[in-house]
């Protein structure tokens, strides 16, 4: 009888003690899971064997010709990436799909056919159909005024030692639905034919201001036109929003910035010191949207 009145007295003090946390604390030690921290492992997608090939075949085909000529189309191509369920447990995050979607019915709404978008989600967003939608927009930019989106948002992460072209020991990369890594020097390698002097690189995920690769940060890489946009520093992670926001914090800005202006530029702009506070405010850390811009204006969609 005295066991059952102490674990009725210890359950009683419990109770008390969790409704005594103030509702906002609470919030924010719950929340600490919102974080983009990717936790699996650090396999780095190969995609040399299978693609090779193909890149040789776009070079040759671009050694002083230029690409065959599509047909007559709205030359504007996007490949968007949202992956928030990741293939096992421990590494699903809350509204990555939600900023492709976004992204997505955005583009749409600037004259975007749905049939020159890649939309992949979730688990369509492997590293094979991921390499593999790059590759198609590859095929079909065919002038220096193609416009090309890339919009990724979820999992990024660092390696270390693994030589992707580039100088740097700890690369970036992204993460993709079945956990293979693709790093910042393997997207610089499938970018690096593009005819295109009009991309932009828009990367909702931690890390992803290492991403500068794509605008050639190292010799002999170099491009002119173009525009990376991302969540955060090099060495800071990216944040998902609250049930309000139903976005990661830095889509929910810059999604907002876009809809006001219309370029990439000012919807970087006015999303870095909203976004910057709010992760402040809701995780009490640091996340300083970054941007490389090559591209001559303002990068308008």
């Amino acid at each position: 009888m005295c066991k059952k009145i102490q674990i009725i007295c210890i359950c009683f003090a419990l109770v008390l003690i969790l409704t005594a946390i103030p509702p906002q604390l609470a919030e924010k030690n719950t929340s600490l899971d919102e974080g983009k921290i990717y936790s699996g492992p650090k396999n780095v997608f190969d995609d040399k064997s299978a693609s090779e090939e193909f890149l040789n075949e776009v070079k040759r085909s671009n050694d002083g010709k230029g690409k065959p000529p599509g047909p007559p189309q709205v030359d504007k191509w996007a490949v968007i990436i949202g992956i928030a369920d990741y293939q096992g447990v421990g590494n699903d995050l809350l509204y990555p799909d939600d900023d492709a979607i976004d992204m997505y019915n955005y583009l749409i709404s600037k004259g975007y056919p749905s049939s020159n978008i890649k939309l992949l989600t979730n688990r369509k967003a492997s590293a094979n159909n991921i390499i593999s939608a790059i590759d198609w927009m590859n095929t079909q930019e065919t002038k220096v005024t193609s416009e090309c989106v890339f919009f990724y948002s979820g999992h990024g992460t660092t390696y270390d030692g693994y030589n992707d072209g580039d100088t740097e020991f700890t690369d970036e990369g992204i993460v993709s639905y079945n956990l293979y890594i693709i790093l910042d020097g393997q997207l610089r390698q499938r970018f690096s034919t593009f005819v295109s002097q009009k991309i932009v690189f828009i990367f909702d995920s931690c890390f992803s201001g290492g991403m500068d690769d794509l605008i050639g940060t190292y010799t002999p890489y170099t491009y002119s036109g173009r525009v990376v946009d991302c969540a955060c520093a090099e060495d800071q992670l990216s944040w998902d929003g609250n049930s309000v926001m139903k976005n990661g914090v830095f889509t929910y800005y810059y999604m907002q910035g876009l809809y006001n202006y219309n370029n990439a530029e000012d919807a970087q702009a006015y999303a870095t010191p909203l976004a910057h506070d709010a992760v402040l405010d809701m995780y009490g850390e640091d996340m300083d949207p970054q941007e490389f811009d090559t591209y001559a204006g303002n990068w308008q969609f």
